[in-house]
């Protein structure tokens, strides 16, 4: 806004009501950009609180969320292990027994008695392995429970760096207003 071109004045009291006129409206827009300044700073406090609030918010349930996923981590991990322990210890003792199987056919004639006895024992694991492939099952579905959470926990943890970001960019904005 350009200041407006000087009239010319008839008498010095023209002049000087004009210019005392000139000096109200400038004190006036003054006092109303300080008061509008004023407003602004506060309500860029008051936001700064506010964000800083949720910050600490957002960084405690993050930390929890970590936790929280580096548990599932230890727990996943150990039961894996047990997992694959049985496993193997199943496939050693069908292994065993099947060498076992072939020897007692070998001898058939001599050994019906403990042939009834090994095809008991074959239907025994038999059952164990429907059982461990069960629990296979439900072992591969709480994996993938896991999975579908630690999916979850990242998209939150992306969530919160977006946040981070934009609390650090008003920060910024703030600080350049302040200046």
């Amino acid at each position: 806004m350009g200041e407006p071109k000087t009239p010319k004045f008839g008498s010095m009291e023209e002049e000087l009501s004009f210019w005392k006129e000139q000096s109200d409206k400038h004190q006036q827009r003054a006092e109303e950009a300080q008061e509008e300044l004023q407003e602004f700073q506060q309500m860029s406090r008051d936001y700064e609180a506010e964000l800083e609030t949720e910050l600490k918010q957002c960084e405690t349930r993050n930390g929890e969320l970590l936790s929280n996923n580096n548990r599932l981590r230890m727990e996943l991990e150990n039961i894996q292990e047990k997992y694959e322990a049985q496993h193997s210890e199943a496939f050693r003792q069908i292994s065993l027994l099947e060498g076992d199987l072939e020897e007692t056919t070998a001898v058939k004639d001599q050994l019906q008695k403990y042939i009834r006895e090994l095809e008991q024992s074959n239907d025994d694991l038999e059952r164990a392995k429907r059982a461990t492939i069960m629990s296979l099952e439900d072992f591969e579905q709480r994996m993938n429970h896991v999975i579908e959470r630690n999916a979850f926990l990242e998209s939150e943890l992306d969530e919160k760096e977006n946040l981070l970001e934009s609390v650090q960019r008003l920060k910024d904005e703030a600080r350049g207003l302040c200046v």
